[in-house]
């Protein structure tokens, strides 16, 4: 009867496993290697999977860049540590062709950037002597990567460079009615310029401002935004009609806390609307950070929700019209934020940020559709007090792996192995052990998922086969 019941399990995880493989895979990782780490950005890689960057504290006068590769699963598959860099550094680009590049600043605030290929080896190394401080970095559709932040002068800032690391250009956009400004966001435009926008300060108040270019970074017009308390802009974008779109926070004096703020304008720059995103949740505040056109020609913002004690990483989804059609707030602990969102193949959406003290690590989510993070097929969890505890080890292998696992005296188990397709590739059924020996040497590399099925549930567990 048991054996029986097993394998009407197993025939019904082979219906299902195909849609559990294509559907959309979720999950949360968080990284935490030396005092401080804070997360800054991600690319997505050619094998659907992430690079995650970010700046890590070593010691009290030691910075660094990290670099965390994860597959499609969010595994992490490799990190690197580029240390001797100074704080305000950790930003990557994914550039056409498999290459990508990680910029920050050295001592002295002079900018910096090295090119990496796809296998991860360095290629070439920007240290050029200016100076200034970097908010934001983007590939280009020649194939290059544009740097953007502060100059030495306090103004916005733009260095341009090729696919081989050598510098195009340098740009400094002045703006002589207030005391300085800072690039916080850019976007290549659909005729190869580029659109920025940022915070502007003098003695006597905040403003947010906008600056459009043409390819070679000559500016076409710029325009200087008051009116909103406290203003920021973090990221923008063109919208379909040659607009812009520009997100960030503001202080709404009527709820006593900053909430999301957008500016829209025309191909000229002129503001159409301004308008703000509060959460439903009367005692919370919000912020946007990034800023992506999705493909149904909507926009997702992200950022955090912050409550004063604690705050978690905000999705916000925008229709074509800028109606929001929904907001997610992501799982997590502490006080969390979200500072990059790209929209994934399936569907769904991947987003970098931090976690701040007392856990100082660095955050990737991948959501679902509408904003969900839900336990993939790679981490099955179980109900407390039904835990089955599989592990399949090594991982990933070549040769050989032992499956283990913890069940109640007596029960049976069944385990079957299925690519990446949802065919059943091998099976056992009524197992009285806790462990058995799997040959590999038959099954070609690839991913494959490990299913244990008994009367205390079932189990899955990613397996790769180099």
């Amino acid at each position: 009867m048991i054996r029986a019941a097993c394998r009407s399990k197993a025939a019904l995880l082979l219906l299902a496993l195909p849609g559990m493989l294509l559907a959309t895979v979720t999950f949360q990782r968080r990284w935490h290697w030396f005092r401080q780490d804070v997360g800054r950005s991600v690319a997505l890689t050619a094998d659907g999977g992430y690079l995650v960057s970010g700046e890590t504290w070593v010691d009290s006068t030691l910075y660094g860049i990290v670099l965390a590769r994860t597959d499609s699963l969010g595994d992490t598959t490799s990190v690197h540590h580029l240390l001797g860099v100074a704080h305000g550094s950790g930003y990557v680009c994914a550039l056409r062709g498999g290459d990508f590049v990680a910029a920050g600043i050295r001592s002295g605030s002079r900018f910096y950037a090295r090119g990496f290929g796809p296998s991860g080896d360095s290629i070439w190394t920007y240290d050029p002597p200016h100076r200034g401080l970097v908010y934001a970095l983007i590939a280009t559709s020649d194939g290059g990567c544009l740097i953007a932040g502060r100059d030495s002068m306090q103004d916005m800032g733009l260095v341009r460079l090729d696919s081989a690391g050598n510098e195009e250009w340098v740009r400094s956009y002045d703006e002589p009615r207030v005391q300085g400004s800072t690039t916080n966001g850019v976007a290549e435009t659909r005729d190869s310029g580029f659109i920025l926008c940022g915070d502007a300060t003098d003695y006597m108040g905040s403003y947010v401002r906008l600056v459009r270019t043409n390819s070679a970074g000559d500016t076409l017009w710029t325009r200087l935004l008051s009116g909103p308390v406290g203003p920021s802009l973090r990221a923008v974008c063109e919208t379909p009609d040659r607009g812009f779109l520009a997100v960030g926070s503001e202080f709404a004096t009527a709820q006593s806390r900053n909430v999301v703020y957008l500016v829209r304008t025309d191909s000229a720059g002129a503001t159409v609307w301004t308008r703000d995103i509060a959460p439903a949740d009367t005692n919370a505040g919000s912020e946007a950070r990034a800023l992506c056109v999705t493909r149904d020609g909507g926009y997702a913002i992200a950022g955090k929700i912050d409550w004063g004690d604690s705050a978690r990483a905000w999705l916000v989804k925008l229709d074509a019209g800028f109606d929001t059609v929904w907001t997610s707030v992501l799982p997590g602990k502490s006080r969390e934020q979200v500072t990059a969102v790209w929209q994934t193949a399936d569907g769904g959406y991947v987003l970098a940020g931090t976690s701040d003290p007392p856990n100082d690590s660095i955050l990737l989510f991948k959501t679902d559709s509408v904003g969900h993070v839900e336990v993939g097929i790679a981490e099955e969890q179980t109900a407390p007090g039904r835990r089955i505890g599989l592990t399949v080890r090594p991982n990933p292998a070549s040769g050989v792996v032992k499956v283990e696992w913890s069940l109640p005296a007596r029960s049976t188990a069944s385990v079957s192995v299925y690519d990446i397709t949802g065919k059943q590739v091998y099976s056992a059924f009524g197992l009285r052990t806790t462990s058995f020996l799997l040959g590999l040497r038959s099954l070609p590399s690839g991913v494959y998922v490990v299913s244990l099925e008994s009367d205390c549930g079932r189990a899955t567990r990613k397996l790769v086969i180099d």
